[in-house]
């Protein structure tokens, strides 16, 4: 399980919208339009979104959504990625096998740390995962930011939602 969890933390590196993530270009099949990451295009109304403010739920609350909601909707996001590899996808996929020690606390400890966008190291890693790159920064990061109500990362501030919310980082 770790080992999964490493390779979606080495690949979610697209932090603060870098032009250095590879665009999601459509392509077609017969099932309808599916992205080059492999994941067909969803319509915003169908991602869940808290019944509340984030910051202003209670953890009971935050834990309800979770598993009522987010759970259910990243695990069939991730397994139409890849069903072999996130065939047990659960809470400890993102928060790590000592989530419940740290009370699900984020970033979590169990990714890997990821590395500045525009680093030769992000670059590398978006060259050589290019379709895990975009899965990561075109669904998983624009899905969790909506389902949680967080804004956009700002990059003059640092604030907002992106890759480090979820992900340490690299030293």
């Amino acid at each position: 399980m770790r080992t999964v969890v490493a390779v979606v933390g080495v690949l979610f590196v697209s932090c603060g919208g870098s032009s250095d993530a590879p665009p999601d270009e459509p392509t077609t099949t017969n099932g309808g339009e599916v992205t080059s990451s492999g994941v067909r295009a969803r319509e915003p109304h169908e991602i869940p979104r808290a019944p509340g403010v984030w910051e202003e739920m209670s953890h009971d609350e935050k834990g309800r959504f979770m598993a009522e909601a987010v759970v259910p909707y990243m695990r069939e996001l991730f397994r139409e990625y890849d069903p072999e590899a996130y065939a047990s996808f659960g809470c400890a996929t993102c928060h790590g096998p000592d989530m419940s020690a740290r009370e699900f606390a984020m970033p979590s400890t169990g990714l890997l740390a990821l590395h500045p966008s525009g680093s030769d190291e992000q670059r590398a890693v978006v060259a050589e995962q290019p379709r895990m790159t975009r899965f990561m920064f075109n669904h998983v990061v624009p899905a969790m930011r909506t389902m949680l109500g967080q804004p956009e990362l700002d990059p003059a501030t640092g604030e907002g939602f992106s890759c480090y919310t979820c992900h340490p980082h690299a030293e």
